[in-house]
């Protein structure tokens, strides 16, 4: 079955996926380098930085699904 969408779009849209999933990974980097502070007794900072890189985390998987999903 021949896609519907154009070459052009498939490539818009799996641009658009690297790039937010390259921020993302940028961003859950710093989650986990935030969430390091839970071993120094910064229990408030260490907690938003597991939030954050289980977020980021999620999001990218859920990018790499759509992906599997437009193919």
């Amino acid at each position: 079955m021949p896609s519907t969408e154009s070459d052009a779009g498939t490539l818009a849209s799996s641009l658009h996926r690297s790039i937010l999933g390259f921020g993302l990974a940028v961003l859950g980097i710093l989650g986990v380098g935030l969430a390091r502070q839970l071993l120094t007794g910064e229990y408030l900072v260490g907690v938003a930085g597991v939030g954050i890189a289980l977020g980021a985390g999620y999001w990218i998987l859920s990018l790499f699904l759509e992906g599997l999903h437009e193919r």
